[in-house]
């Protein structure tokens, strides 16, 4: 029995959701030329929870979520988007975009070191090999803040690296409720929660900036809402529902590439040496981690 291809349309979902996610930090940087980093977060989760629960109102075959797994979401709402968010942020106001889109791309590893260590998955010596080598790379690239940029850019990566860490813990503790709600529902719950523990930090200097800002900054703010945050949700969905995740995985190593190469056209930064070296070594630590999850699901076969 033969497999179906892959539509070419899957292809160019997962190409666009990494052109969007790399597009973020750059978007974020200009943005935040006008507006604080966490009044930007504040218009972003806010607008987006707003798309997304107009879109969940619309579904004619919504689910409700039971009340009894509220505070559970909580707690996923408070690593996936009030910690996430707000560390990246503070991150990209004091790094560059290109080192901010570098250590995003250690995710996938960091989601894998947080199984092991909660016992969700087994600590295979490829595993553990593959999260030494990222880890490895990602101290490179914040390592490398100490001579491009002294403490700040330094602190900046560092708060990369935790927003990608709290992203990684939101990953696996949610995996138990997505076994049970379809993840449009999970989504839009987890927003709900995330932007009520952001506005008590953004609210204010958003509310103090939007009368000034410019016609530029709303558009990039708009472009974050529509295309980074909800496009790639969407755009994910879709894939996920014509192609296997290990493909879906894999396309993450287009982000730092593209958002190097954006970050060097619209910013006119030059990434360093020690970022293409961490890059590097964070890219081969996802390679091990990726094939040992290809080798796990082919034995379960």
């Amino acid at each position: 029995m033969t497999k179906e291809p892959i539509p070419a349309s899957v292809h160019l979902a997962l190409v666009a959701v990494q052109l969007m996610f790399a597009s973020l930090a750059i978007v974020g940087k200009i943005a935040l030329r006008e507006l604080s980093p966490f009044g930007l977060i504040a218009a972003r989760v806010t607008a987006a929870t707003l798309v997304l629960v107009t879109a969940h109102l619309l579904m004619r075959s919504r689910e409700r979520l039971e009340p009894r797994d509220m505070p559970e979401v909580a707690l996923y709402a408070l690593f996936g988007v009030t910690a996430n968010m707000l560390l990246f942020i503070a991150g990209l106001q004091r790094t560059t975009a290109t080192n901010a889109v570098v250590i995003g791309a250690i995710i996938p590893v960091f989601t894998v070191g947080v199984a092991v260590a909660l016992r969700k998955e087994a600590a295979t010596l490829l595993r553990v090999a593959g999260l030494a080598v990222a880890c490895i790379g990602a101290m490179v690239v914040v390592g490398a803040g100490r001579f491009e940029g002294g403490g700040t850019r330094l602190v900046g990566n560092l708060f990369c690296v935790c927003n990608s860490l709290s992203f990684s813990i939101y990953l696996v503790i949610s995996r138990r409720l997505l076994a049970k709600y379809r993840p449009m529902t999970l989504v839009v719950w987890t927003f709900v929660f995330g932007t009520l523990g952001i506005l008590p930090f953004g609210a204010p200097g958003l509310v103090a900036a939007a009368p000034h800002l410019s016609t530029k900054a709303w558009i990039c703010i708009a472009y974050i809402v529509l295309f980074p945050t909800v496009g790639t949700y969407f755009l994910n969905m879709f894939a996920l529902k014509r192609a296997p995740a290990s493909l879906v995985a894999i396309y993450i190593y287009v982000q730092p590439v593209v958002g190097a190469l954006l970050a060097a056209a619209a910013l006119g930064e030059r990434p360093s040496p020690s970022t293409f070296v961490g890059g590097a070594l964070i890219a081969c630590g996802i390679a091990l981690v990726t094939h040992e999850a290809r080798r796990a699901r082919a034995a379960l076969r």
